[in-house]
This record gives C-alpha cells, sequence and structure tokens, in this order.
C-alpha cells in the first residue's frame, strides 16, 4: 500500500506541474513523511505486523485530518477509515484466496492460511478486506481511496497566477 500510496501522490503532484497549478500547503508535511516509517521499522526490527500497520493508519488518518482543508483529502481519510473499520471488524485484514491467485501471489496462501502475519489472514474479504487484485498486490477499497485522494489532491489546486 505505500508503494502505491507514494506512486499515487508522484504522479499527482508531476501533473499538478505540468497543469500549472499551485501545490497544496500541507499542515504538519512531516506528518505525511512519517507515515511508512512504522512499516519500515517493522521489518528492520521484526516488529508485529498488527502493530505497524495500525500505527500507518493511525499516521495517514491524523495527516489526513490536520490537511483537511485541501479539496480531495477527504477521500485519504474515508480510506484510512475503511482500512481502521476492516482490522475492527475482522481483528486484522482478510484476504482474499482468489484475489492472491488473480494477482499472480498464491505463493503466500499456505502462510496467511496457516498465521498469516499477525495481521493480513486468508478469508472471505468482501466489500471492506483485499480483494482487489492490482499491479500484482491485493488492495482493499480503503487503500484505493487513499491512492484516488492522494492522486487528485495536488490535480484539485486552483491554478497559479503570475506565470512567466
Amino acid at each position: 500500500m505505500t508503494l502505491l500510496a507514494l506512486i499515487a501522490l508522484s504522479i499527482g503532484v508531476s501533473l499538478a506541474r505540468l497543469l500549472k497549478k499551485k501545490l497544496p500547503r500541507l499542515e504538519h508535511p512531516w506528518l505525511l513523511l512519517l507515515t511508512p516509517t512504522p512499516e519500515i521499522l517493522g521489518a528492520f526490527l521484526n516488529l508485529p505486523t498488527a502493530l505497524t500497520q495500525s500505527l500507518t493508519y493511525l499516521l495517514v488518518g491524523v495527516a489526513a485530518w490536520a490537511n483537511r482543508h485541501l479539496p480531495g483529502i477527504y477521500l485519504v481519510l474515508t480510506g484510512a477509515l475503511l482500512n481502521a473499520l476492516a482490522v475492527f471488524l475482522h481483528g486484522g485484514m482478510p484476504v482474499d484466496p482468489d484475489a492472491l491467485n488473480r494477482a499472480g501471489l498464491e505463493r503466500y496462501r499456505d502462510y496467511l492460511a496457516q498465521k498469516g502475519d499477525g495481521f493480513h489472514y486468508l478469508a472471505p474479504a468482501f466489500p471492506l478486506g483485499d480483494w482487489i487484485p492490482l499491479l500484482g498486490r491485493v488492495l482493499s477499497p480503503g487503500d484505493l481511496a487513499i491512492a484516488l485522494g492522494l492522486l487528485l489532491t495536488p490535480l484539485l489546486q486552483p491554478k497559479r497566477e503570475n506565470l512567466r
């Protein structure tokens, strides 16, 4: 999800620059920079995935709330809330087994069926869990909302004035 979010934001900012849009003025931009930190630390320190994913979604939600004045950011906030709801309702993020196959990730089926990573597990995932195969990943509707919000936020800004 982190990679998709960074790609979406990069494309949005690049297109906004080409279209001569003002770049959004972020409140507390350091919050956005911190969002991948729990997952990176978790990978190096072997922290529980449930902890790192929960902290990541919390940071996304806080960063989105701090920047709620920006058009498009409500999609990011909605995505974080949808993912939090999925985790709350299911005790983790369910991953659809058929979606794993369609994404070419069938090698993870046994791992997720046996114990998972403490956060993701194999189960029917519709409508809130990870059931959408895309780009060699399996994503949730919340993940897509976050990515779409990050793509659109720079594009929904007004045009710059006094261009030379």
